[in-house]
């Protein structure tokens, strides 16, 4: 990394001077997603200026919300890779193709016949993320929702906050606006969307060229998991039979069922409505012939796929513990493949894993299978909370060769 000052130097030095001083993370080109990710789900990520790529680095740029060495001791006690800070000029974002900047500026307009407001204040309390789900945007649950938006709205008439409601969806890229509420805590995982601007929560997008329909209003769907949907979608898996424990909308079933190519698909869900729009993308996709849905609990579907899986997914969050037993007992008598998502405290990750392994091995031992089983690779999908990561553990299972034992 001591090449940085030199490489950005020159850069500063070919600059058209459209550039403002900026406080940037730098780090090598193949991790730069990671800490861009990082700095976008915390609000650290300063979107009007574009990240520099320079050589083999990367400079990412970090608002001046949090001080600078905040920032940095939260990054490096999240990722085993070198990470250094540093300030230098970068090119502004075209307002035209930044979607923060005309969200501002939409709303600093309808704030300007207002100034009795505390107007900065307000413009500092936009969103900085949200979803787009074909012309659907869905805000954070704590979005426009502060006890001054709520002088504010009190002034509209109910014209003129559809009004309102329909420039910040415009501003986003949408047509249709809703704001996300944390999940029912149902068996069903029941979303709680709702609606701002429009008269449906249904929509179509494709995802990875994969088409996916549901409604929003009644189900979930995590664009944050798009990382880990493009890394399922590349495992070959041609020729296996794969056991889906907790499909939804087809998130994961799809990809395996489409990208990587699976023989068949058995995806089990409990919620009828993740199942309406499972059947959509499978007529969608066309890919019926090659997806068996189980309705229900899947405590009761998943017996009846014992012994014939060459691999089982696992991803529900926070734990999907619940179904280690049983997709052990999925995987055929030689062994194949688990998937299994979890939540862990960034601290508690190798010991989860050491003890993760060690339950599985229990639990094939009870049905006499005596595997070897591998961790081949963890994924950091995402941050779920501060300090917790949602992480994906592949691990592989297989017969212990008898010929080899002494």
């Amino acid at each position: 990394m001591f090449k940085v000052v030199a490489l950005l130097a020159e850069f500063m030095a070919d600059s058209n001077g459209q550039s403002v001083k900026a406080n940037v993370l730098v780090c090598l080109r193949e991790y730069g997603q990671d800490i861009y990710r990082f700095l976008q789900q915390y609000g650290w990520l300063e979107t009007s200026l574009k990240p520099q790529l320079v050589g083999d680095l990367l400079a990412v740029p970090f608002n001046s919300s949090r001080a600078e060495s905040h920032v940095l001791n939260e990054v490096r006690s999240s990722f085993d890779f070198e990470i250094t800070i540093d300030c230098i000029e970068l090119e502004k974002s075209e307002d035209s193709v930044n979607p923060h900047a005309r969200l501002s500026r939409t709303v600093e307009e309808w704030l300007s016949s207002y100034q009795d407001l505390k107007v900065r204040s307000l413009l500092s309390n936009l969103p900085k993320k949200w979803e787009l789900l074909g012309d659907l945007v869905l805000l954070p649950e704590t979005a426009f929702e502060s006890d001054a938006w709520g002088e504010f709205f009190e002034r509209l008439s109910q014209f003129e906050t559809l009004q309102f409601w329909q420039e910040v969806a415009q501003s986003l890229g949408g047509e249709r606006l809703g704001r996300q509420h944390q999940i029912a805590k149902d068996k069903l995982r029941t979303s709680r969307t709702e609606l701002l601007l429009g008269q449906s929560g249904w929509v179509e997008f494709l995802d990875h060229g994969i088409h996916f329909g549901f409604d929003t209003t009644k189900v979930m769907f995590s664009s944050g998991n798009v990382t880990e949907r493009r890394r399922i979608g590349h495992i070959d898996m041609q020729g296996e039979v794969v056991v889906d424990a907790y499909a939804g909308v087809g998130y994961y079933t799809l990809q395996m069922a489409i990208r990587s190519k699976a023989k068949h698909v058995h995806a089990c869900e409990i919620n009828p409505d993740s199942i309406a729009g499972l059947m959509w993308a499978c007529k969608a996709n066309n890919i019926q012939q090659n997806i068996t849905i189980h309705e229900g609990d899947n405590q009761l579907s998943l017996p009846q796929l014992y012994n014939q899986a060459d691999r089982c997914h696992m991803g529900l969050l926070p734990s999907s513990e619940a179904v280690w037993n049983h997709a052990v007992r999925c995987l055929k008598p030689s062994g194949g493949w688990l998937h299994i998502h979890m939540n862990v405290h960034k601290d508690d990750i190798e010991q989860w894993q050491e003890s993760t392994l060690q339950t599985l091995e229990k639990y094939a031992l009870e049905i006499s299978r005596e595997w070897t089983l591998t961790a081949t690779h963890l994924e950091r999908v995402k941050w779920f909370s501060p300090h917790v990561w949602h992480v994906v553990l592949d691990v592989k299972c297989r017969e212990v060769d008898a010929t080899l034992v002494v």
